[in-house]
């Protein structure tokens, strides 16, 4: 027996690609997950919920930003670092101060946050 009906997959949101000198987002930080060619944000915004890449750079600095919390992130554009390698830079701005985590590394290596 054949399905004649249409599926369209709900709560993945539209997609954002860096590209762009000064691109900006900004909604309630949603949390990252694992995408399907690597770590994905998402931010829920006006609009509806937005999806976009972890690079390396942003990552880190997303790890100290509670969930829910309202952020705003820059992208700055490409930068080259020490070593040569080119890398997309960002800012990440929080409204006020308890939406911050300090992820310390214990001796194990094992993360732990306490709130700053």
């Amino acid at each position: 027996m054949s399905s004649l009906k249409r599926w369209r997959q709900i709560g993945q949101g539209q997609f954002h690609k860096w590209e762009t000198l000064g691109d900006e987002l900004e909604g309630a930080w949603q949390g990252s997950h694992e995408g399907r060619y690597g770590p994905l944000g998402s931010l829920q915004t006006p609009v509806g919920l937005l999806s976009f890449p972890l690079h390396a750079g942003l990552l880190e600095r997303l790890r100290h930003v509670r969930v829910g919390m309202a952020v705003l992130i820059r992208y700055t554009g490409p930068q080259t670092s020490k070593a040569g390698r080119l890398f997309k830079s960002f800012e990440v701005f929080v409204s006020g101060n308890d939406g911050v985590v300090d992820v310390e590394r214990s001796s194990d290596h094992d993360a732990t946050q306490r709130e700053v």
